[in-house]
């Protein structure tokens, strides 16, 4: 994961479901990563860990896994995520706020 610095290069956030070539289209122009890609990235984050942290804890109980290191690390892992889509989503919440509370 990377982090992205806030630009005025960042397109606005469109319905993630559409949009997605001209997102992909700005993405070429300015050779920055929309906010939707770095949003939708965290968000893939923390699915892929919570799914290794459900698969470890299954095979933890079946007796398949040896070394609790691993678990632990992808617990870790997994928190890690968690609290970075968490930021993310409050530092959005917060700009969304500030932008509402402008006057014209």
């Amino acid at each position: 994961m990377y982090i992205v610095p806030i630009s005025s290069s960042i397109t606005p956030l469109n319905i993630l479901s559409q949009n997605e070539t001209a997102a992909a289209e700005a993405q070429e122009q300015t050779g920055q990563p929309s906010f939707a890609d770095v949003f939708r990235e965290v968000m893939n984050d923390v699915t892929e860990t919570q799914q290794v942290v459900t698969e470890d804890s299954a095979r933890l109980v079946m007796g398949e896994i040896d070394d609790l290191h691993t678990i632990y690390n992808n617990l870790t892992k997994a928190q890690i995520a968690v609290e970075t889509f968490v930021a993310v989503r409050d530092a959005c919440q917060q700009s969304y706020d500030q932008i509402m509370q402008t006057s014209l």
